[in-house]
């Protein structure tokens, strides 16, 4: 049994005919008689009585129709319903995130959230520190994005994965090298990312035995990227930040990483979610495909 098929049985009870039903269902009459037969051979009994001239219900059909009008109701409420709880969801949404996860993604996760939860008032803090830190109880974001670090454990949850790939200038003495050592990135200067960020570790792991010549260091990707674009040093950075309109000027790639970083968001641990948190989890797993909470 669904509701279609309460649909069409309500539809001939009222009508008292399977021709006027059809017709206002905008299906054929064959398709509307199989659906109903479907129906009462699941309840296994006789709903309908077939008169040259018309129908009638059967006592069963009217206890039927008694219910199947309360289930339809409820059924084309609920669109209603669901609209007035995104409407009366309100307040502020503390959010930390990486510089560049909040250029790339925020506007778009912004305006489904907006479009959806009207009432709800974003605030935006851009940090390139251990997100999970960002979210410790007594910190003021509800929530976090950014690179896991290397033991993210359960309150973590996993949005994607990127791997690491290598970027040179076009102007780079080794532009013209299909394949680029690991002992060849330690020797050059190295534009890395900052100490106190999750990446600088992944950089160092990468590297190893060698040691990085850092020759300048930044929290943020555009910095390290727009540098490489001009021929200040090698960089190795997760590949998911370098869509088209990035590689021009650079060259991605010659190298295996052998490493990839998970991207994802937390939540305090200890802390009820807000009725806010929970909607834009929400608008997050829709937009990256996630299975549901």
């Amino acid at each position: 049994m669904n509701s279609r098929q309460l649909e069409y049985f309500l539809a001939v009870a009222q009508s008292g005919s399977f021709t006027t039903a059809a017709q206002r269902l905008h299906i054929s009459q064959p398709a509307l008689s199989k659906q109903l037969h479907l129906l009462e051979d699941e309840l296994n009994a006789p709903l309908l009585i077939r008169r040259p001239h018309g129908v009638i219900l059967t006592p069963e059909g009217r206890k039927l129709a008694g219910k199947a009008l309360e289930v339809t109701r409820i059924i084309r409420d609920i669109p209603a319903a669901v609209t007035d709880i995104r409407h009366n969801v309100s307040g502020d949404l503390n959010i930390a995130c990486s510089s560049y996860f909040s250029g790339y993604f925020m506007p778009d996760l912004m305006k489904r959230l907006l479009t959806r939860y009207p009432g709800i008032r974003p605030r935006i803090r851009e940090t390139d520190n251990n997100i999970r830190d960002a979210i410790s109880k007594d910190g003021i974001a509800d929530i976090s994005f950014g690179v896991a670090p290397q033991s993210p454990g359960r309150d973590f949850h996993l949005i994607f994965t990127s791997g690491i790939v290598l970027i040179r200038s076009v102007h780079s003495d080794l532009a013209g090298k299909k394949h680029v050592s690991k002992k060849e990135i330690a020797e050059r200067h190295l534009i890395c990312y900052s100490q106190e960020t999750p990446m600088y570790d992944v950089i160092c792991r990468i590297l190893s035995p060698y040691r990085p010549n850092i020759f300048m260091d930044s929290r943020k990707s555009v910095t390290i990227i727009g540098l490489v674009r001009e021929d200040f040093g090698l960089a190795l950075v997760p590949d998911y930040l370098i869509d088209q309109d990035q590689r021009r000027g650079l060259i991605v790639g010659g190298f295996e990483s052998g490493e990839r970083i998970s991207i994802g968001y937390y939540c305090a641990p200890g802390r009820s979610l807000t009725p806010q948190t929970r909607a834009f989890i929400d608008v997050i797993r829709e937009k990256f495909a996630l299975d549901s909470l």
